[in-house]
């Protein structure tokens, strides 16, 4: 679950950067590692299911037809007395996929505080499960909302082990990864939903996780676990 997690980040990357990419022979070495992450995340992601330890996510009725957008109220959302529509798919999508994740990271971090030498960097990832925690909650009630049953499975807990996988930097690093990719796909998710109640939500607790990642980020930079980009060049004080 842990390299499914981290091969979704990767395909988001390379395609990303592919896109960003001028020179032909960098382009085919992110075409080449998008392949590469592809098959696999689908390895992972079958593997997973023929386990039984990876939630399906829900079924939902195909459509006889195109249907069109006719009344304003289907941006609604506020009005607590209100009548919500149900979430369309592209909505479910994104808030399922939003608790499998956060599930997933909520137990690696977890692991991650029993194990960690540095007592600042337990207390972090401690703030980062309860975090993860109240995310899941958010978008959970969402889903119930809509009677859609939220993602739970029996595999991927912590165990009690104390023994470190990684050195405290790199779980820092893998910390740090997995906030930069809920705050992409918070913001993905929140340009594609039309409920406004949605993008309201995910808006709040975009914040809360960036003011997370924003700690690590001190807490690396303090340990000197952070690696500094190539800078362009500092004309000020050239011309100086």
């Amino acid at each position: 679950m842990f390299v499914r997690l981290i091969k979704a980040i990767s395909m988001g990357m390379h395609t990303l950067h592919a896109s960003m990419s001028y020179r032909e022979d960098i382009v085919m070495m992110y075409k080449e590692l998008t392949a590469i992450t592809q098959e696999t995340s689908n390895d992972c992601t079958q593997y997973l299911i023929n386990k039984g330890l990876l939630p399906r996510p829900p079924y939902v009725t195909m459509p006889d037809a195109v249907e069109f957008v006719h009344d304003k109220s289907y941006m609604s959302g506020f009005n607590p007395f209100g009548n919500k529509r149900a979430l369309n798919t592209v909505e479910a999508a994104h808030i399922y996929y939003t608790i499998e994740t956060n599930v997933t990271g909520m137990q690696m971090i977890t692991g991650f505080a029993q194990c960690a030498h540095e007592k600042e960097v337990k207390q972090y990832f401690s703030q980062g499960v309860e975090l993860a925690k109240s995310i899941i909650k958010e978008f959970n009630e969402m889903l119930l909302q809509s009677g859609v049953q939220p993602p739970s499975t029996s595999g991927g807990n912590a165990t009690r082990s104390t023994v470190a996988p990684f050195s405290d930097k790199i779980m820092m690093y893998c910390t740090s990864l997995f906030c930069g990719f809920s705050l992409s796909k918070n913001a993905l998710g929140t340009a594609f939903s039309l409920r406004n109640d949605i993008p309201a939500k995910a808006t709040v607790l975009t914040k809360d996780i960036f003011e997370y990642a924003h700690q690590g980020a001190k807490l690396m930079i303090k340990h000197g676990w952070m690696e500094e980009p190539p800078q362009m060049e500092e004309r000020n004080q050239l011309l100086n």
